[in-house]
């Protein structure tokens, strides 16, 4: 394909996947009909299907796209060397607010339920959820001196996607109060170990 042709093909894909974020937040991913996100892209049925086989297709690259996103902040993890929690903890605000927008928590479980009935989506998000943790895990290992990372981490995550739903429910709710416990929250997982030692300062001893 030329390359004019396939920049414009690009360009079609990411608006035809920005539609379907829509149609899936306003409807539903079963709600929503090719039709209407083909109206809400601006373009034809028809057209849609030059780009995408199904809607299962679309939310598959819908992941990718988030899984692409997420690894962005993972390699700045990884860059941050001995100063990762340092740098976790002090870009939490942002990340907290991105993974957190209502329409973002709205959109990750409509793909979450669809996991529930779909085994090729399902398999995907494990997948690409153990890519994520699994390098971030040996980021911090690489400073923290803890036996249950992975758990500690764990539970940090249930904690930001619950937040995200809560936002969903409600709204009005102080955002910085939620910003800074989730900081203290960051701080008594990361920073100390099971003894209640700050597990940075163990680590250096």
């Amino acid at each position: 394909m030329p390359e004019g042709k396939e920049k414009n093909a690009d360009k079609r894909r990411k608006c035809v996947l920005l539609a379907a974020e829509r149609s899936f937040v306003a409807s539903g991913f079963h709600g929503a009909r090719m039709a209407q996100i083909a109206k809400e892209a601006g373009m034809s049925p028809g057209h849609i299907y030059h780009y995408f086989e199904s809607k299962g297709q679309i939310i598959e690259e819908l992941i990718v796209t988030h899984f692409a996103e997420k690894m962005e902040m993972v390699e700045q993890f990884e860059q941050a060397g001995d100063k990762v929690v340092d740098h976790f903890i002090e870009n939490l605000e942002k990340n907290l607010e991105s993974s957190s927008d209502p329409f973002w928590s709205t959109l990750m479980l409509e793909i979450f339920s669809e996991a529930t009935r779909n085994p090729e989506i399902a398999a995907t998000l494990e997948k690409m959820d153990a890519e994520i943790k699994n390098r971030i895990i040996e980021a911090f290992r690489k400073n923290l001196d803890v036996e249950d990372l992975e758990a500690r981490l764990e539970i940090f995550v249930a904690i930001i996607q619950g937040i995200g739903i809560r936002n969903i429910v409600a709204p009005d709710f102080d955002q910085r109060a939620r910003i800074q416990k989730a900081r203290d929250v960051a701080e008594f997982l990361f920073r100390q170990d099971e003894n209640g030692m700050r597990a940075v300062e163990k680590a250096e001893a």
